[in-house]
């Protein structure tokens, strides 16, 4: 991620479902570390400095649904239920490449960050080679 651009080389990461799956939680545990017990305005303040930084429109429909996804991250999941798909991806790629922008997260934060979201996915992963349903004999 150390590259100008980080959002750009995460969403490149979108054909491997098990990187996606990282990626989501990557963005919950992020979220939740920074936001919850906050200010609601506190998460619009970041959604309009990051659109801002990022280049992108501040305002309108994409901070709407950006702010949504954050909202829905700490709490309120019914406001993101209609942010497609591509987009909420695309939001989790900008909000995750932040951690890097400067002076950006201290690299220990980072790997606490990635290290507990690889954690929420196992949870969530089946072995590889179980077959659910059927047993040998």
């Amino acid at each position: 991620m150390g590259e100008e651009r980080p959002a750009r080389s995460l969403s490149r990461l979108n054909d491997s479902p098990r990187a996606v799956r990282l990626l989501r939680e990557l963005f919950t545990v992020a979220v939740r570390r920074s936001f919850v017990g906050r200010d609601p305005r506190d998460v619009t303040r970041y959604v309009r400095d990051l659109l801002e930084y990022q280049t992108l429109p501040a305002g309108g429909e994409l901070a709407r649904q950006a702010e949504a996804m954050i909202r829905g991250a700490i709490g309120e999941p019914e406001l993101a239920h209609g942010v497609p798909e591509l987009r909420r991806f695309e939001l989790i790629c900008h909000v995750i490449g932040d951690l890097t922008r400067p002076p950006g997260v201290p690299a220990a934060e980072l790997f606490a960050l990635v290290d507990q979201a690889e954690k929420r996915v196992a949870r969530f992963d089946r072995p590889r080679n179980r077959v659910v349903g059927r047993r040998s004999m």
